[in-house]
């Protein structure tokens, strides 16, 4: 009998990660709830590893855009050299977080890709009242940039939106009075 339930939870998770696909498809964006990829364990050992990371103040971007914005950096993506993790233990054991066996598969079903991708670029960001990141084009940074996967784990904060831009005549708005979110994103659009 436990087989059965098991059987019929994955086949759920299947229709769920399907779903996913043709909205990604379709939209070039998709909201989807954390625990699709994490657990409450999992996030809280990613808020207790960032606190050991150094944090810089960022107002330009890779492109030249506009940002007043925190950021601790997890992996770097340097151009004319392969990613690498920052520097101290924290970094990497983040990055060994994200890379488990069982969410590389959970998105190679969204993103629909035929072999693994590879995380180019990890950073937190803390954004304080009066903070942004400004309209940006992810690939103008880096051309091999196919999507970006937002993570929101903070709880408790007023204001802010997330606007994607698919094209000139669209847009997508995300408030962030959503408790937690995973956010994916094709790389074409702005935001």
């Amino acid at each position: 009998m436990a087989r059965a339930v098991n059987d019929k939870s994955r086949l759920l998770a299947e229709e769920a990660l399907t779903k996913y696909r043709i909205e990604l498809l379709v939209k070039g964006t998709v909201l989807i709830a954390p625990q699709t990829l994490f657990t409450d364990d999992d996030l809280a050992r990613v808020d207790q590893l960032q606190t050991e990371i150094p944090e810089e103040e960022v107002r330009e971007g890779d492109a030249g855009d506009s940002h007043s914005v925190f950021v601790k950096r997890v992996r770097v993506d340097l151009p004319g050299r392969p990613p690498s993790n920052a520097h101290g233990t924290a970094p990497a054991q983040i990055i060994e977080l994200l890379e488990r066996r069982h969410r590389r598969l959970t998105l190679k079903k969204i993103l629909g890709g035929w072999s693994d991708y590879v995380i180019r670029r990890c950073q937190i960001h803390r954004m304080p009242t009066g903070s942004f990141v400004g309209i940006h084009l992810d690939a103008e940074s880096d051309p091999d940039f196919e999507y970006a996967v937002i993570v929101q784990l903070t709880r408790e904060f007023e204001g802010g939106e997330f606007v994607i831009y698919p094209s000139a005549y669209e847009q997508y708005v995300f408030d962030h009075h959503l408790e937690a979110y995973l956010l994916l994103h094709a790389g074409t659009g702005m935001r």
